[in-house]
């Protein structure tokens, strides 16, 4: 997935703020620390999810001499940092330090992070690869395997406790604010309850109702009242943020009866502002959440849509804001993205431009243009491509590299009778001892520094259409190679052989009778445990030789007598194929009631994928396709082959 993400993370008072140095440590990362997501998952699937993050995983280039923001909004005024230095450290954890700038809005960020009014960092970051590590609570997990922090903000709002401003040289054992009671709901020691609610779910905005705010903590024995003003200044204001936030006034009355602060009384009410998603303000319209157009990545991917259409017009139509960018040159969108992120230089200066382009490896934004823009020319091309063998193998998922077992028809047991007060029967599933692996592929190009800078990228759309129809022949041959080599099976017969009851005896022209023949070999196919499976045929499979036959043996006709009547036309798809050579052909049933092919992509990135960066010696860019593509049989009961005549 190439979407930003973000994640907040919790945090306590810290006592490694150097104020000579203006630097403070942080656990940017604490571990694998599951959240939940909302719907569509990393391949997808409109489901909720939950995802971690592998710290061996991530790639720490980007992220140290990145920015250090306040709440994830990349603007001049916002900028109050950098990270100086990030590491791994045990535990699977990231600790990095944070150097705060010079000018006021960095002091007074400075002064809460040292008083503990801001306790949390977040990171921002881009996944490039997952993998689905098993199920959770009814949920998906995704396990970020190869990302990218690429900044760090502070924000009020934390989510994991582990994960902190550091408080001092070893991490906290226990709960590092006592103020903080354990989460039921999410099993971590975070401090939700002390926000009204989990603050996970409230992140994920699953729906639940608000919960009553907690009960605040009383001020121990000896210890002063809070300082921030007289108990009834603090009522009022309570009174006011609960207004404000369209909260009814028993949420008020609650906090005020348990002597909540107004630090916990903001909280409370930001965690259930988080929950619904929006408030309607007392006088005013309702707050509407939408597109931030002044986010870096936000404006990229509008550049990349309009550098995808002037690339390949008719493919790629520009919407939105894509549409102001049609006649930018890239180098000028080089240009107005450094702008968005606060950085100063000379627009109008080629070099400036080209250095900003291909020469700032902290920021990468022009290999990032020019990979979405190549991504979203080369699916275009590649999904009106459309192989004709996925219309009778099945498409299944590949996690990884590793060998892949997939059920088949007939592998659950059969439905017993069941007597009355009778204990169910349970059976087990057959083994199915085919495997399938997926495998890499890759290739690629080099756009050099003239053409960048003369604004020539049609190589870029040259190479996208060629390596989309590329792929889509590659994986046409791949797929139909199987039936060619006739591979052997676990069984140590080959895919069509007699004793599967899958091959003719002896071949013969396409007619009705040999394609009954056929027909009735795939109705008498049994499954594991030998029960009759009745396949449909659904396709007839044949080459070029044999095209004639097949649209014969399919066609309507209007018979002059009983006789004449063709039983076959209308039952099944033509497919024809320049793979299959000679003389033979194949029947094949439905793949999604009995498939003997699959064939997937690794973890969900369907069909090839563009990747960019630059060459420091020749400043050209590289631009990477790669493909991860599985394919193999997993069944033979679902195809029948006659090796035809002349």
């Amino acid at each position: 997935m190439s979407n930003t993400l973000t994640r907040a993370l919790g945090g306590t008072t810290p006592a490694t703020l150097n104020r000579e140095t203006r630097t403070v440590d942080v656990v940017a990362l604490s571990g694998l620390a599951p959240a939940v997501r909302k719907a569509p998952a990393p391949d997808g699937t409109a489901e909720a999810w939950i995802e971690e993050l592998d710290a061996a995983g991530a790639d720490l280039a980007r992220f140290v001499g990145g920015p250090a923001l306040k709440d994830h909004r990349a603007t001049t005024d916002n900028a109050v940092g950098v990270v100086n230095t990030a590491a791994l450290a045990a535990g699977g954890q990231i600790h990095a330090t944070v150097r705060f700038s010079r000018k006021p809005a960095a002091d007074e960020l400075m002064q809460d992070v040292g008083d503990g009014i801001v306790r949390g960092v977040s990171l921002g970051y881009r996944v490039t690869r997952w993998q689905v590590v098993g199920r959770r609570d009814g949920l998906r997990v995704f396990r970020a395997v190869a990302w990218e922090p690429y900044e760090l903000s502070f924000t009020p709002v934390p989510v994991d406790a582990g994960a902190i401003v550091r408080s001092n040289t070893t991490m906290p054992t226990a709960n590092p604010n006592p103020d903080f009671k354990p989460c039921e709901a999410c099993a971590t020691p975070k401090g939700c309850a002390s926000f009204g609610g989990c603050v996970r779910d409230a992140e994920n905005d699953n729906g639940a109702p608000t919960p009553a705010p907690a009960p605040a903590p009383a001020p121990a024995a000896g210890n002063p009242p809070p300082t921030d003003g007289t108990r009834a200044q603090i009522n009022r204001e309570i009174r006011t943020i609960a207004h404000v936030a369209g909260l009814p006034a028993s949420f008020a009355d609650s906090l005020i009866d348990n002597g909540a602060t107004v630090e916990a009384a903001r909280a409370a009410a930001f965690a259930d502002l988080a929950r619904r998603g929006g408030v309607a303000i007392s006088n005013a319209a309702p707050i509407m959440i939408g597109t931030d157009h002044t986010d870096p990545s936000a404006i990229r991917r509008s550049m990349a849509d309009a550098l995808a259409a002037r690339l390949a017009p008719g493919l790629v139509k520009p919407e939105g804001r894509a549409r102001e960018f049609m006649g930018h040159r890239a180098l000028d969108m080089v240009g107005e993205l450094a702008v968005a992120r606060g950085q100063r230089f000379n627009r109008f200066d080629q070099n400036a431009l080209m250095e900003r382009a291909i020469g700032a490896h902290t920021t990468g934004d022009f290999p990032l243009l020019l990979a979405d823009a190549g991504n979203k020319i080369l699916l275009a091309r590649y999904a009106a491509a459309n192989p004709t063998y996925r219309q009778w193998a099945a498409r299944r998922g590949f996690t990884d590299f590793k060998p892949h077992k997939f059920l088949r028809v007939g592998d659950f047991p059969s439905f017993q009778n069941l007597a009355e007060s009778g204990e169910v029967n349970y059976g087990t599933m057959s083994e199915n001892r085919e495997q399938v692996s997926a495998a890499e592929f890759a290739t690629g190009i080099i756009i050099g520094r003239r053409a960048l800078v003369n604004d020539d990228l049609s190589a870029l759309s040259d190479f996208s259409s060629m390596i989309a129809i590329r792929t889509a022949a590659d994986e046409n041959r791949l797929v139909y190679g199987l039936l060619t080599v006739n591979p052997v099976m676990s069984d140590g017969k080959t895919l069509f052989h007699a004793d599967h009851g899958n091959k003719a005896a002896a071949g013969a022209a396409i007619t009705v009778a040999s394609v009954g023949a056929a027909v009735a070999a795939l109705r008498k196919m049994k499954s594991l445990d030998g029960i009759p499976l009745n396949l449909t045929p659904r396709f007839l499979v044949v080459g070029p030789d044999k095209e004639l036959e097949g649209r014969q043996v399919l066609a309507s006709i209007t018979p002059a007598k009983a006789g004449d009547t063709n039983p076959w036309a209308g039952m099944m798809d033509l497919i024809v194929d320049a793979n299959i050579t000679g003389n033979g052909w194949y029947v094949m049933a439905d793949p999604a009631i009995c498939p003997t092919v699959v064939y997937g992509y690794v973890a969900g990135s369907e069909g090839p994928q563009i990747k960019t960066e630059t060459d420091f010696d020749t400043q050209a860019v590289k631009v990477r396709a790669g493909l991860d593509f599985g394919y193999g049989v997993i069944d033979f009961r679902g195809a029948h082959h006659n090796a035809g005549n002349g």
